[in-house]
């Protein structure tokens, strides 16, 4: 069974992990996930207490590791040297994805270094500065490392996870329940070819 690790902080973005954690929590048989942090629950910027399963130390051995976002939590993890320090992620054997200004995070760990990648439009201009190469979409996949930009890009972000893991039926299925009634179809034909358009040649 996989396992899968949303990591957490305080003052995270709250519809990027409710809408992920979701997203995965429609499927208990070809993965397992696990919310990480640094102490036993953190708190949302909107006041929401989540419960951690384990230190975030504990991505560097998951199969797919996917980092939230948070205009006041990411600034304070990037000066958080005990936080930062605790990543050894290997994108030769992970995979590993982020939403919004999660991207911060691993340009900071040196994993987008010459790659591609994209962040919430507000966010764009300092990652440039940063030095980043930032494209307007939805998502950008660039080997085992994809970057989505703008919260509900989530569903882009899990797909993605989803057919790289278990292939595009399994992705469908954990969508199924939240695609709008009438519309099936077309988010459907959206999803599957943002992911493909998403992936860097």
């Amino acid at each position: 069974m996989y396992q899968i690790a949303i990591v957490l902080f305080d003052e995270f973005t709250d519809v990027d992990f409710f809408l992920m954690r979701d997203v995965f929590g429609r499927s208990d048989r070809d993965w397992q996930v696990r919310v990480l942090g640094t102490k036993a629950s953190h708190i949302s910027t909107l006041g929401i207490e989540v419960q951690t399963d384990g230190h975030i130390s504990q991505a560097n051995m998951a199969d797919a590791v996917l980092f939230v976002s948070g205009y006041k939590g990411v600034p304070a993890v990037l000066e958080d040297p005990d936080f930062m320090g605790a990543f050894h992620l290997n994108p030769e054997k992970q995979l590993i994805g982020s939403i919004c200004a999660g991207s911060f995070i691993l340009y900071r760990l040196g994993l987008l270094e010459g790659r591609k990648l994209t962040t919430h439009p507000d966010a764009k201009p300092r990652l440039e500065d940063m030095g980043a190469t930032v494209e307007d979409k939805a998502l950008v996949v660039d080997g085992n490392i994809a970057t989505a930009g703008g919260c509900l890009s989530s569903m882009y972000l899990t797909g993605w996870i989803a057919e790289r893991l278990c292939g595009e039926v399994k992705r469908r299925e954990i969508h199924r329940q939240l695609l709008p009634a009438g519309q099936a179809e077309m988010f459907d034909e959206l999803i599957s070819s943002s992911i493909q358009s998403a992936i860097v040649s």
